[in-house]
């Protein structure tokens, strides 16, 4: 016997179509892959650079406001040293004058700047009414700032968005002469638009450069990854061809054993995987069911030629014997991880809706949904197939033992599915035993095994990237 489904992975048209289809696939995928990472790459380098130059930012205020505050607090040194920080009209009179105003470097400037007493009371401010948000900063400084975080580190700051600007409120301790916090001083440096727009423009840059480079390396890379996807693929298709061989060998002991089982073994999966074509089941549901249908009775092998081969009825004793096929084939199908799915149908193929099949007696859905379609397949060839003990009955009478048996051996639901095609199965092959059956299981092994090949090679391609 020759299933043929290995010629069609490893065949010459429908390989190189494959093959096609794969490098197609792959292909897609890595340059999807290659896009995504280089935005996310982009994306991510855009927003460290912003947050850098933030930061650089809060260090190039600190390095302003410690040393201007620092001068600050030597001019108001006196006010310091007295309780309430002394003269207030006088420190008023200082900040109103105080060069802190007149610092403006490309990078932004002090919109405002006020003096607060230890407990956070304000005795002097300046404020630049020319800044055209100076509005919002007030709204603004209405907030409660970190007083904890002041008080514990001597100084406070934080990038904010005040309107459409950037500033950066600072406070910063002022001590007196014998180095004991008497008050402090807080500021609104609002960052220049024109800096902000360099930031933007240096962001776009480096995602830029970084992403030109991500590309080169990949490009590099690329000729190395495809060669090892093109040797994994290699692998893979073998794997698959040997595992096909496996439902080969088996199926060529059974039919070397039960010559009724080869062509039976044909028929009677295209009949299960047409119902469940009709029934919309997916892909994976398909290949157990078409994998299970072809090695249902797999474990006959272990029932013996003179109960195996007997041409007349069997007793009850040789019928429990029989039965023991099950137990052998689920033994032998799951010894493989690749066919040990399989065990959905041969495990449960004899039993019976109404719960009165065996080996355990499953009824209704308790049965695998693979196994209650593979029973109406397996009983529709038996029953119109010429076997030693028996002729193959017509299409009327089949049906008619069918629809007796609707409730009690077959799931309804999937009997009802089953009539629609009926006619047709028989039409095309009932009882035949040519190249046809096996012809057209090929390409249904073409159609769902392959593609399966592809999936799995498509996931270790996103694994290796």
């Amino acid at each position: 016997m020759g299933w043929g489904w290995h010629r069609a992975v490893m065949g010459s048209s429908y390989d190189r179509g494959l093959r096609g289809e794969r490098k197609h696939s792959i292909h897609r995928i890595l340059i999807s892959r290659l896009v995504l990472e280089a935005i996310c790459i982009s994306v991510a380098l855009m927003a460290g650079v912003i947050f850098i130059e933030f930061i650089n930012i809060n260090d190039r205020v600190a390095e302003q406001v410690v040393p201007a505050a620092e001068l600050f607090r030597y001019a108001i040194m006196d006010n310091l040293d007295s309780p309430g920080l002394g003269d207030h009209a006088r420190i008023r009179n200082i900040i109103g004058r105080y060069p802190l105003r007149k610092m403006r470097p490309a990078d932004g400037h002090f919109v405002f700047a006020r003096i607060l007493d230890a407990d956070f009371h304000e005795v002097a401010r300046y404020t630049d009414f020319s800044y055209e948000h100076i509005n919002d900063v007030k709204d603004y400084l209405l907030e409660t700032a970190d007083n904890a975080t002041l008080m514990q580190r001597g100084v406070w700051t934080r990038t904010s968005r005040v309107g459409s600007a950037a500033v950066v409120h600072m406070r910063y301790e002022l001590k007196n002469s014998a180095d004991i916090r008497a008050g402090y001083i807080e500021g609104i440096y609002a960052i220049s638009p024109d800096f902000l727009r360099k930031a933007r423009l240096s962001a776009v840059y480096t995602a830029l450069i970084a992403t030109s480079i991500v590309l080169l390396t990949t490009m590099i890379l690329y000729p190395s990854i495809n060669r090892l996807m093109r040797n994994i693929l290699s692998l893979s298709a073998g794997l698959l061809h040997a595992n096909l061989e496996i439902l080969n060998v088996l199926g060529s002991a059974i039919a070397k054993r039960d010559n009724d089982t080869d062509i039976h073994n044909f028929r009677v999966t295209i009949y299960a995987a047409r119902i469940a074509e009709e029934m919309h089941l997916g892909e994976d549901e398909i290949r157990t069911l078409t994998k299970g249908a072809f090695l249902h009775d797999v474990g006959k092998i272990g029932i013996s030629d003179t109960i195996l081969l007997k041409p007349e009825q069997l007793s009850e004793e040789e019928c429990e014997e029989m039965k023991r096929h099950v137990g052998h084939g689920l033994d032998i199908v799951k010894r493989s991880e690749w066919i040990h799915d399989a065990a959905l149908v041969v495990g449960n193929h004899h039993e019976h809706y109404d719960g009165t099949g065996y080996p355990n007696g499953l009824s209704s859905t308790e049965i695998p949904l693979v196994a209650r379609i593979f029973t109406i397949a397996d009983v529709f060839d038996a029953l119109t197939s010429k076997r030693p003990y028996k002729e193959a009955l017509g299409f009327d009478e089949t049906i008619e033992i069918l629809k007796r048996g609707r409730g009690k051996m077959f799931d309804p639901e999937i009997l009802d599915v089953f009539m629609k095609i009926a006619a047709s199965l028989y039409e095309t092959y009932a009882n035949r035993d040519d190249d046809k059956p096996r012809d057209d299981l090929r390409r249904i092994g073409e159609h769902y095994f392959a593609p399966s090949l592809i999936e799995k090679s498509s996931h270790v391609t996103k694994d290796v990237l």
